[in-house]
């Protein structure tokens, strides 16, 4: 079993619609071959513990609850969420997640997305790093 990681940042604004995927940006730091960047999904390939760590900025356009989850190929991550409310429109609000998932040694690579469930609105920044353990 080898060791990666990789970090990605987008500090760059995007509206993002309630279930829409949230755009990773570039790469900050990158190692090992288990890890890459495609599109707006990290994919993980090889057997293995991954540990994620994610942060996201949103702005709402309306009061209420803002809520954003990591999905790995489509699907929520079990305890992968965040949520928090804000009481008034733009007011921005810092959402971290934290958790570990397990890949088998089997099938392909598995494909890691943010996605924000409620809260409509600007990102205006994510983080996120995973780690293969």
């Amino acid at each position: 079993m080898s060791k990666s990681l990789i970090q990605t940042i987008n500090p760059s604004t995007q509206a993002v619609s309630e279930n829409g995927i949230i755009t990773l940006g570039s790469i900050l730091r990158r190692f090992g071959c288990n890890l890459r960047l495609n599109g707006n999904a990290i994919e993980a390939e090889g057997e293995g513990y991954y540990t994620l760590d994610c942060d996201v900025t949103v702005e709402p356009t309306a009061a209420g609850i803002v809520e954003v989850a990591l999905y790995a190929n489509g699907t929520p991550i079990p305890g992968a969420t965040a949520t928090g409310s804000v009481s008034a429109a733009e007011d921005p609000v810092t959402l971290p997640i934290s958790t570990t998932i397990r890949r088998s040694c089997c099938g392909g690579a598995t494909s890691i997305t943010c996605v924000l469930l409620q809260g409509t609105g600007d990102v205006t920044n994510i983080n996120l790093r995973v780690v293969k353990e």
